[in-house]
């Protein structure tokens, strides 16, 4: 099988970004790899008859379009309903139910389908099944709504294809429909639509797999005999929710796990030190920040803000919350979310080093906070999540910190599911520490498009600053449509400056993907990214070592 990277007509590169939030996580074709060696392990092709993957929390749910954890849900549910085409992180495209995509023009996008593919009910998937799909999680209420904006309609337009229109042209069309959308049966799904994605409606899927059972303590999944493509090497996957990370260690010492997704990646010396297992590492484009809620006291205030803009230890967080597996942010989006749309990484590294300094500074800070309308301090509440061990770091430091200038930050804990449904239920206001939100590595325009603005306040919507400004507004379409490079990259700058500017967001660092593979399996890529774990790939690529 070989993969493309899509060139539409109205652009002269490819339409490359997304907005996968929360994911706690280079894509290979089906069948990928042969008997050979990876690091110093024999590689087989051999069946693979049970392997067990340690998960940070329980699944919230079934059908990804409502329970829009790209790890979690996204990682298990990939495998069972499967997207049209993966997306590497490299910007390739791999063909799973579409084998062939076109962009006639900048809002609209082709499906032309597999022949033959049938659910594991038995039915043919048909263009209505993708239609309703892509609806379903595209348009609100949908969560991953958020990530698909500017989606108009997804209709039948012959009988192996479906035509997607946008309201204007997106340059993530494409690609952020291959990353959200999951397909599914249409008849179970509208038969079930009071409980659809609980566990007595689970989609119905073409995937590789099916859903055996499901407890409190995990899930289970079999290989689908009747599989229409490659069929992985695992026949039984289970997923064990493990949300300790000691834990996790203890299970991959006896055997008892054979991969994991390191959620405290200052670990990853105390992985490599059990007998056998490899930690691959990758970097993930993720983005981890402060976000102020700009219309609510006392973050409303600039000066508030400004003083906790230099009240973040970045270089010290990076060091005692990543165990230095991870970068720091000199904007919001990384340099290589910019580069394309500048033109070069010279002129985006230029201009990153031009903003405002909001380097570690308490003097500044207090200097700061002495000119606002809270000169005395005040008292806030910021959450950390139980599952994402480095954010009660950053909590922690943030409080101590703060301290220093009187204000009292009390530290609340939650979990990783409680943080979702506040999150896509816009409830997450006031000091909030933003995580595992994911920039592309070619175009700016998601996550940064859908996280300013006045259309992106609201439920299933991803400004948790509620943050805007009339330049913000201006630029914020020319940043969304397809156009002129040079009108793009200005908007694009002009959002961000105005972010930093203004302190709306804070940006801390991004963190590396690291996943240790037990003793007896690797992946043949040699590592497992952000797109390999939220779009199925992670599994195509786990090969069983000869002994």
């Amino acid at each position: 099988m070989t993969t493309d990277r899509a060139r539409p007509t109205f652009s002269r590169r490819s339409a490359i970004a997304t907005v996968a939030l929360l994911a706690l996580s280079a894509t290979a074709c089906a069948g990928a790899g042969t008997d050979g060696e990876t690091g110093k392990a024999k590689v087989t092709d051999k069946d693979i008859a049970s392997f067990t993957v340690a998960m940070p929390s329980q699944m919230p749910g079934f059908d990804r379009a409502i329970s829009a954890q790209p790890y979690v849900t996204g990682s298990v549910m990939s495998l069972v309903t499967e997207p049209l085409e993966r997306v590497g992180d490299d910007g390739n495209y791999t063909p799973v139910l579409a084998e062939k995509v076109t962009q006639p023009d900048a809002a609209t996008v082709v499906y032309t389908l597999r022949e033959g593919v049938k659910f594991s009910d038995g039915q043919d998937l048909t263009a209505e099944d993708v239609a309703w799909s892509i609806t379903h999680t595209a348009a609100p209420p949908a969560q991953t709504s958020a990530s698909v904006r500017g989606f108009k309609s997804a209709s039948v337009s012959g009988p192996r294809e479906v035509t997607v229109k946008f309201s204007y042209g997106a340059p993530a069309a494409r690609e952020t429909i291959a990353n959200a959308t999951l397909i599914q049966e249409k008849a179970f799904a509208t038969a079930h639509k009071s409980n659809l994605g609980t566990t007595k409606a689970i989609p119905v899927g073409t995937g590789p797999y099916q859903v055996q059972s499901t407890s409190a303590s995990g899930v289970v999944l079999e290989r689908r005999k009747s599989y229409w493509g490659t069929k992985p090497k695992v026949q039984t996957l289970n997923f064990k929710t493990i949300p300790d990370d000691n834990s996790a260690q203890l299970a991959m010492r006896s055997g008892e796990v054979n991969m994991r997704r390191l959620t405290n990646v200052k670990t990853a010396g105390q992985w490599r030190g059990i007998d056998g297992t490899t930690v691959v590492s990758a970097p993930s484009g993720s983005l981890n920040f402060l976000a102020m809620d700009v219309t609510k006291a006392p973050f409303d205030d600039i000066h508030v803000r400004q003083a906790i803009s230099h009240s973040v230890d970045v270089p010290g967080v990076i060091k005692a919350a990543w165990g230095g597996e991870a970068s720091a942010l000199q904007g919001l989006l990384p340099l290589s979310s910019l580069s394309d749309v500048a033109g070069g990484q010279k002129t985006a590294q230029s201009y990153l080093d031009s903003l405002p300094d909001h380097n570690f500074d308490l003097e500044k800070a207090k200097a700061e906070l002495a000119k606002s309308a809270h000169p005395d301090g005040f008292s806030t509440t910021v959450q950390y999540v139980n599952e994402v061990p480095y954010t009660k770091v950053l909590a922690l430091s943030l409080q101590e910190n703060l301290k220093q200038l009187g204000i009292d930050v009390k530290v609340k804990a939650t979990t990783l599911n409680a943080w979702s449904a506040q999150f896509y239920q816009h409830k997450l206001t006031g000091l909030t520490l933003g995580f595992g939100f994911t920039a592309d590595t070619h175009d700016p325009s998601n996550p940064l498009g859908a996280m300013v603005g006045k259309e992106n306040i609201g439920p299933q919507k991803a400004n948790l600053a509620n943050f805007t400004t009339p330049q913000v507004e201006k630029a914020l379409p020319v940043l969304s449509a397809a156009g002129a490079d040079a009108a793009r990259w200005k908007a694009t700058t002009t959002i961000l400056s105005q972010i930093a500017e203004q302190a709306a967001y804070v940006p801390l660092a991004s963190e590396d993907v690291l996943v240790a593979f037990g003793k007896g399996y690797v992946s043949v890529t040699g590592k497992a990214t952000t797109a390999d774990i939220g779009n199925g790939a992670w599994l195509l690529n786990i090969r069983a070592t000869q002994q």
